[in-house]
């Protein structure tokens, strides 16, 4: 899914992730020292709303943000698992 392999550089070169519903899906804009460095539309559902349950208010940031990057792995497993498991239903 190039959608997690886009959020997974994200994660990487930023410290905030802000986030929006949009009409296309979920916006994500990366953030560094005040200037957004990446920004995309996330058109995947599932992962859509798993990262939606990662934030607060449209934003990840602090603890919440770092757990996120240092537990991609996992998050990445689980969204991948989610998105089987509704192929298959």
């Amino acid at each position: 899914m190039k959608e997690l392999d886009r959020l997974k550089n994200g994660l990487g070169d930023s410290h905030v992730l802000l986030y929006k519903n949009e009409d296309q899906g979920l916006k994500c804009s990366f953030v560094r020292e005040g200037m957004v460095v990446d920004s995309f539309v996330i058109e995947d559902d599932v992962l859509a709303q798993a990262l939606s349950e990662k934030g607060m208010n449209g934003v990840v940031e602090g603890s919440n943000f770092q757990m996120l990057r240092n537990n991609y792995d996992w998050f990445s497993l689980s969204v991948k698992s989610k998105k089987l498991y509704k192929e298959l239903k």
